[in-house]
């Protein structure tokens, strides 16, 4: 049925002016808005297909509400097998903010990729790396200065850290890190993990910069401001 054949079809059985519109909405297949003018309802596209049955079941749920119990049901169930049967949705591709303020995580990146995950990356997609999102933290006792995202394939590092007053090679340490993480899926910590993070080269004083600096930037990441002093 197209939109116009429901609006006839409805208001001949609801007695009154009935406007009907397609979507694609899966969160809300069905919406309704009762002015004094018309019945406005917005259907997902699916309903152009609806059989007989699913069709009286809707005008019933229309005319009485949840007071339509079998109708309800009928149309729950008809809906629920509908929306299982759609296509996946297409993950979207993330926005990438690699240049900071102060840090470009792109040229930071760009020298790990050629040396240290060359041959990890060699038949594979790099992940992409991206500042993460600008907001005050809640953290009082821990912080996570990145994390890799398996499902979008992203690096993400906390934007605490896009300050000159935080050396360039701990911010390239930590991008080591998650990148580390794209690099061995399923390794999370595990030996090879920890023996490859011990290789790079500023692994020691990146943890020592940390335990120094951990407190410090846990409170600036909660005041959104900077005020952590240079190496």
């Amino acid at each position: 049925m197209t939109s116009g054949q429901w609006e006839a079809w409805l208001a001949a059985r609801l007695g009154r002016r009935v406007i009907v519109a397609y979507g694609r909405a899966r969160t809300a297949p069905v919406q309704v808005v009762d002015d004094t003018s018309a019945l406005r309802v917005r259907l997902h596209r699916f309903f152009g297909e609806a059989p007989p049955e699913v069709r009286d079941a809707l005008a019933a749920w229309l005319r009485a509400g949840r007071r339509a119990r079998r109708a309800c049901r009928q149309l729950d169930a008809w809906i629920d097998a509908r929306l299982a049967g759609l296509p996946a949705r297409p993950l979207r591709r993330a926005r990438l903010r690699p240049s900071g303020d102060h840090h470009d995580l792109g040229a930071l990146a760009a020298p790990l990729f050629d040396r240290d995950f060359a041959l990890d990356f060699e038949e594979r997609r790099r992940p992409g790396v991206t500042w993460g999102r600008r907001a005050r933290s809640r953290a009082r006792h821990t912080l996570q200065l990145g994390s890799y995202a398996p499902a979008s394939h992203v690096v993400r590092i906390h934007p605490v850290l896009d300050r000159p007053s935080v050396p360039i090679w701990f911010v390239g340490y930590v991008l080591f890190h998650e990148i580390l993480h794209a690099a061995l899926p399923g390794h999370d910590h595990g030996p090879e993990f920890r023996a490859r993070e011990r290789a790079c080269p500023d692994y020691e004083r990146a943890a020592q910069w940390q335990r120094t600096h951990i407190r410090r930037l846990i409170r600036e990441a909660r005041r959104g401001r900077q005020a952590i002093p240079r190496a």
